[in-house]
């Protein structure tokens, strides 16, 4: 395997290599290694701009968190599309540590490595932290090590794909660090085998001695092996751990494996309470070793969350009796699996249930290794249910949704800080939650509350930021991949609510220019809509769908909608062939087809003539002055694929951004108008936004996502209509899987442009 350099700044300057100096124990200086080949601090751009989030505050699904061991307030969390994040003693809010992965020219292929599949944190040298990234779907994976807490990272390539964000991503820990030898680091892959590292993470060989790779499959997903976890007390300080376990997936037989001589040799396990033959198949999600010499596993009849399984237990196996015990929590019902477990010293132990959708997951702790069990909340005998919790969602208000507010669900991880046993956190569908007061539980309720501050991790479809209409102008609107859509009436802080109330994914959205709280959205998920168009005219507090859609439509054909500017006038492109274009003023109930214009055009609206609309269709751009109902050519080019943006302010003035083309600009749109290239050096476009001016009175500042000067992909700024350019982001500034095809500027603020990533939410900048 070779290894490739790559990296991610953080700090203000480069750890020096004598700080970064490692070896398997204290008194040794023989087994030293420093990270080589980084850019350093120096390279970093200044650009002037600081960059950060539109606040959502969480958002995504968050598998899995690990404390260390070692420092007290260290932690880290792994996101399945959006990277990983830090926070250490004292700080308040988590910090992406994977913002530099992403889409350069020289790197196209980092954004796989925002879905961190597995987290390790070093017990002994705790500024050392490792990462297995990458995706089925995205190529192959990759080990990152970091001896620096994250700020710098180098690469080791695997000739295999790994599972950040594919089935059975809720199972873990598939890295773990020798507890006794830091220097030996374990992989568990999910069709390749288990690998080992004998020099803090710098080069990895197949421990062949291992005796299955895992082959149970689901729907072409392999789990392979689950987690690895380690016995510390079987060896001494220094020396490499004897005894270690793996759990893995197989279609039949014995599910966990031991070795007493540092993988050497491997055995079977055999757990008379998880065996096929006698009762339903179970695999082991999570196991992990406590200190006083037992194995706590936890069990699902289905691997993955996303197979919703039926039923589960939590099996104890003391390592000195080799008995087994079944300490499975009484939930009152069978209705779930069980997946995440977190240990605190010898018998105080927190599982997880996993996709409880009877009522909502749940989290259960033991303080005497299982015989007992409290939950946050607790059904008896009679299926009275007790919630012995308090929740606070204030950090996410919009967490309450309909009503359906709960502890969570896919609550794959959780863990105890060992420096604090009354602190847990653990990870939802779409956030991070924690408590302060655990050790209470079964005394008195328990606090929960949103810890995800400073984790932003959202799949963003579109963006729209209106130009300022008066009091109560928000400042963004957002649609997403699994929270539907969001009206920001401040961007630095989460929304009250979302649009949950027609539960859908939007295909695209349209706001009226001059009536910014008139909004379309249309969708094809006939599941959760009654047909592809609905509206809202109260700024989204409430919807409704259009009331008939056009005649021969297929009424979830999804598509393209657009408002007028005075949101009077709805134009809707069906988007599935060479059907036509539609047009209404009255909501749907009366539709006429759109004329003169090409097949498969895409439309814009003047954003400030509410008769006037453009757009485009192969190589020509049309505009209609009489609300839609006819376009005539105004231009014809000799490009078929463009972006059109209009002026929020200027009636007539358009850019157009080519597919990874160049720049040019109609200064007044009308029969005959000049499309003029913009005179920068720009290499490509793939999007344009025009934004507020530094002075009152200038024109708009511009921005696009491309690159100029041969400096490659990024945000641009031009305050002089793209005569000249400046770079907005730097190195390091990547997020990694940017959608290139939308960038928002914002009309009412000098300097700030949003972007949309899948992953790492709304991004945003603001002039230092």
């Amino acid at each position: 395997m070779k290894v490739k350099r790559t990296f991610a700044a953080l700090s203000a300057a480069f750890i020096a290599a004598g700080a970064l100096a490692g070896c398997s124990s204290d008194d040794s200086d023989s087994d030293t290694f420093e990270q080589k080949n980084l850019y350093n601090s120096e390279k970093v751009t200044e650009t002037g701009f600081e960059w950060s989030n539109a606040t959502i505050v969480g958002g995504g699904y968050i598998p899995g968190m690990v404390y260390n061991e070692g420092e007290e307030g260290l932690a880290y969390v792994k996101t399945d599309i959006g990277g990983a994040y830090r926070k250490k003693k004292g700080e308040d809010s988590w910090t992406c540590i994977t913002d530099s992965f992403g889409s350069e020219d020289d790197n196209s292929g980092d954004w796989n490595y925002n879905c961190i599949e597995s987290i390790a944190t070093d017990p002994i040298q705790p500024q050392r932290v490792y990462m297995s990234c990458g995706t089925s779907y995205g190529g192959d994976g990759c080990i990152m090590y970091s001896y620096d807490y994250g700020d710098h990272w180098t690469k080791v390539d695997f000739d295999f794909s790994m599972g950040g964000n594919d089935w059975g991503r809720n199972c873990g820990e598939r890295l773990m660090i020798d507890p006794n030898d830091n220097s030996i680091i374990y992989y568990a892959s999910h069709a390749n085998g288990l690998f080992i590292s004998k020099d803090y993470g710098q080069t990895w060989s197949n421990l062949e001695s291992f005796p299955t790779k895992g082959s149970y499959t689901e729907d072409s997903y392999t789990y392979g092996i689950l987690w690895i976890s380690a016995d510390k007390s079987s060896s001494k300080k220094g020396e490499a751990t004897k005894r270690l376990f793996c759990g893995v997936a197989e279609s039949k037989g014995e599910k966990i494996y031991i070795t007493e001589d540092g993988g050497k040799t491997w055995d079977k396990v055999k757990n008379p309470y998880a065996d096929e033959l006698k009762r339903k198949t179970y695999f082991p999600n999570q196991g992990r070793v406590s200190q006083d010499g037992n194995l706590y596993v936890t069990y699902s009849s289905n691997v993955t969350q996303e197979k919703n399984p039926s039923s589960g237990i939590v099996c104890k196996y003391n390592i000195k009796s080799k008995e087994w015990s079944d300490i499975t929590p009484f939930t009152g019902d069978a209705g779930q699996g069980y997946c995440g477990i977190a240990l605190y010293k010898d018998e105080m132990v927190a599982v997880t249930t996993i996709c409880h959708w009877a009522t909502e997951d749940n989290i259960l702790v033991t303080k005497d290794g299982g015989k007992t069990w409290t939950g946050l909340w607790n059904q008896g005998e009679n299926f009275v249910e007790s919630k012995d919790y308090n929740l606070d969602i204030s950090a996410s208000p919009w967490l309450d949704w309909q009503g359906q507010l709960k502890l969570g669900w896919w609550t794959s991880g959780v863990a105890i800080n060992p420096f604090n046993p009354d602190e847990l956190l653990y990870g939802t569908g779409a956030t991070l939650f924690g408590t302060d007061n655990l050790t209470k539980i079964g005394e008195e309720k328990i606090n929960i509350k949103v810890m995800a501050q400073g984790i932003e991790e959202t799949a963003i479809f579109d963006l729209y930021s209106p130009k300022d209409c008066g009091e109560g102008t928000p400042e963004l609107y957002s649609t997403l991949g699994d929270l539907y859509g969001f009206r920001h009436d401040d961007v630095t802080k989460a929304p009250k609510e979302h649009w949950g109330a027609y539960g859908f994914k939007a295909d695209s959205l349209a706001v009226a220019a001059n009536d910014p709280d008139i909004v379309v959205r249309t969708t094809k998920d006939s599941s959760a809509a009654k047909n592809s168009i609905c509206y809202s005219t109260d700024g989204t507090k409430t919807w409704q769908f259009v009331k008939t859609m056009p005649d021969g439509v297929d009424r979830f054909a999804g598509g393209e909608a657009t408002l007028s500017a005075d949101g009077q006038t709805l134009i809707y492109n069906p988007k599935t062939g060479a059907e036509n274009c539609y047009v209404t003023d009255n909501w749907g109930e009366t539709w006429s087809t759109v004329e003169g214009i090409g097949v498969n055009p895409t439309i814009i609206a003047d954003e400030v003539n509410p008769n006037k609309f453009y757009a485009n269709a192969s190589s020509e751009i049309y505009m209609s002055e009489d609300k839609g109902k006819t376009f005539e050519v105004i231009l014809t080019t000799l490009v078929t694929n463009m972006k059109l943006e209009a002026n929020k302010n200027v009636e007539g003035d358009i850019w157009l951004s080519l597919n990874a083309g160049p720049l040019y600009h109609i200064e007044n749109a009308a029969v005959g108008c000049e499309m003029v290239p913009a005179e920068g050096n720009i290499d490509y476009t793939y999007s344009v936004s025009l934004g507020a001016p530094e002075k009152e009175g200038d024109y708009g500042a511009l921005y696009i996502y491309g690159s100029v000067d041969g400096k490659g992909n990024g945000v641009y700024q031009s305050k002089d209509k793209g005569k000249t350019w400046v770079k907005m982001n730097n190195e390091n500034q990547r997020w990694g899987n940017v959608n290139k095809d939308t960038i928002e500027a914002d009309p009412k603020v000098y300097g700030r442009v949003y972007l949309s990533t899948n992953g790492r939410g709304i991004i945003m900048s603001n002039p230092k």
